[in-house]
């Protein structure tokens, strides 16, 4: 026998395509990580590169944390068929949470990664939910039971919010000019 015939490559190819985020953001966490193991940069420059890393932790936990909630609620069947998201939605709350109240930032770039994940994440909840309702609206039979364009937004929106925080985390540019926005904001309430 050879290697290919002892392995199930559908089920790990299948497990690595609906974890991909959780992987990459591992991958970005292990990026983070090295650029504060430099020992020739300043002491502000760590500071702040450990702020990054910190909220690539908490992403990464986040994400990694839906693999064995997605198994328990597989092998219990403890999902509802009106509310199938909705560990998603609570999960990106209570990341959002975290994130606003028990992270103290203070380094430009980390309060630009912080933004960005506190927007993504606010979209992808708004994604779940606006799902949930649809889901809702489906099986009380207020609406007919197919397809239809929200939900190729949904699939497109999720995917694209999370890769803007992946790429967020490791580049640490402002991708969308929502930091600019956000701060220009800031400035013309000063203003007034």
């Amino acid at each position: 026998m050879y290697f290919g015939s002892l392995m199930n490559w559908d089920l790990i190819t299948n497990f690595l395509s609906m974890h991909l985020v959780s992987w990459l953001l591992f991958l970005v966490m292990l990026a983070n990580y090295v650029r504060t193991s430099n020992i020739h940069a300043s002491f502000s420059v760590r500071a702040e590169r450990k702020e990054v890393l910190s909220l690539s932790i908490v992403m990464c936990f986040s994400y990694a944390l839906m693999i064995p909630i997605e198994l328990l609620v597989g092998l219990f069947e403890i999902s509802s068929r009106y509310f199938p998201y909705t560990f998603f939605l609570f999960l990106d709350i209570l990341t959002i949470l975290l994130i606003c109240f028990l992270i103290k930032l203070q380094s430009n770039k980390a309060l630009l990664c912080k933004r960005y994940i506190v927007f993504c994440l606010s979209c992808n909840s708004i994604l779940f939910l606006s799902l949930q309702i649809d889901l809702l609206l489906m099986y009380n039979n207020f609406k007919p039971f197919k397809a239809w364009w929200f939900w190729d937004v949904f699939t497109i929106g999720i995917n694209f919010f999370d890769a803007v925080m992946i790429l967020v985390l490791l580049i640490h540019k402002d991708l969308l000019m929502v930091n600019r926005l956000l701060l220009h904001r800031k400035k013309s309430k000063a203003v007034l």
